[in-house]
């Protein structure tokens, strides 16, 4: 009795390992973070494929980090405890002036390549006319407000690079966005908490791919402008630094005639119970669905234009600027979209096709190739 009293720590350690460790055992495996806007590991399934190839092991042990009890705690603890020390960077995103986060890139992934040739290719076999634009991510474009030394890669290269393979198809355009970007950076053309521009930044690179097809953009100021304040993006769900100020959302509402996603009907391009929880971006278009189709009411400009736009979320905050010149948008996710695409331009008698992805997804995404089917 008298050798326990001499170790009250130890005891008191060893009830709280096995206290975390019961109530991570009976607790319910939770889904979707919130706070970090991604879903988290599921408990794996234990085969005889993933023990011969020893992934059973790492699948486990992402599961449990990531199902830990008080995670979130856990993690705002620890980017506190960070900023405290002066650090300025927390879980590969970087803070600099004026209250921006970035994205720290410093590898530049072999599926960029492999992305602009598929790009290629479909320009080459496809019967409609193919715009492409890459939009720069804020790192590139807001280089002032990165600490001094920050060894992010070379993006604006890489961009130009891809446009030199893509000019190798006479039926593909590029549309450059990054002088236009630049012209503008002193405006609010990308949210400071999160990875996407704001709907001022897609109207720029709108007004450029009007430019480009000679046709007649929607004045902004023409518009009314709606807000949604207190939006914290997918950079501060990884940086959960203090000191951050929230991101204000702006939208406009669009009449159409119609939204079509998979057998449901919507009425409007935006869905604004989304403006009640933490992932406020995903009010535009109602998320990333594999497609929609988007009709809007018929004006002099638009009659019988149909266009075909394969893109990430950034071309969400477009498409509301687009409507007011096609009277069809078939909008196209490729990650989710599985069935062909040139059947769909085929069958829907589609006469434009516009490419438009960030640049850090055409760099990482792998499902370009569902561009031949």
């Amino acid at each position: 009795m008298k050798k326990i009293r001499h170790y009250p720590f130890l005891i008191v350690m060893v009830i709280l390992i096995l206290g975390i460790s019961f109530i991570n055992l009976i607790k319910k495996d939770t889904d979707f973070s919130e706070m970090e806007n991604r879903y988290l590991a599921q408990k794996p399934e234990l085969t005889l494929g993933n023990i011969l190839d020893s992934s059973f092991g790492t699948q486990y042990e992402t599961y449990v980090n990531e199902q830990f009890i008080f995670r979130n705690q856990w993690i705002g603890g620890k980017a506190i405890t960070e900023t405290l020390l002066g650090k300025q960077e927390n879980n590969g995103v970087i803070k600099g002036k004026n209250g921006y986060l970035f994205n720290k890139q410093l590898n530049i992934d072999k599926q960029l390549k492999k992305n602009v040739k598929a790009i290629r290719d479909f320009g080459k076999n496809t019967n409609t006319k193919t715009y492409v634009s890459i939009v720069p991510n804020s790192y590139d474009i807001l280089k002032d407000y990165l600490p001094k030394g920050t060894p992010n890669i070379d993006q604006e290269a890489l961009i130009e690079q891809s446009y030199e393979t893509l000019k190798e198809e006479k039926k593909i355009t590029n549309i450059k966005l990054d002088n236009t970007l630049k012209e503008h950076k002193n405006e609010y053309i990308y949210y400071r908490t999160d990875h996407h521009w704001t709907t001022l930044g897609a109207y720029y690179g709108y007004l450029q791919f009007c430019k480009e097809q000679g046709l007649t953009p929607v004045d902004i100021n023409s518009l009314t402008a709606h807000n949604v304040d207190n939006f914290y993006g997918t950079y501060d769900s990884k940086y959960k630094g203090i000191g951050i100020k929230p991101d204000t959302i702006t939208y406009y509402q669009r009449p159409i005639e119609k939204m079509v996603i998979g057998n449901e009907e919507k009425s409007g391009l935006y869905d604004l119970e989304k403006t009640k929880v933490r992932d406020k971006y995903a009010m535009f278009l109602h998320g990333n669905n594999p497609i929609s189709i988007i009709y809007s009411k018929e004006n002099e400009q638009n009659q019988g234009k149909k266009l075909l736009l394969l893109k990430d979320s950034y071309g969400n905050s477009m498409i509301p600027y687009l409507t007011y010149n096609y009277q069809e948008i078939y909008v196209v996710d490729l990650r989710y979209y599985s069935d062909s695409i040139s059947k769909l331009i085929e069958d829907k008698g589609i006469q434009t096709t516009f490419i438009l992805y960030n640049f850090d997804t055409m760099m990482t995404d792998n499902h370009f190739y569902r561009l031949s089917r």
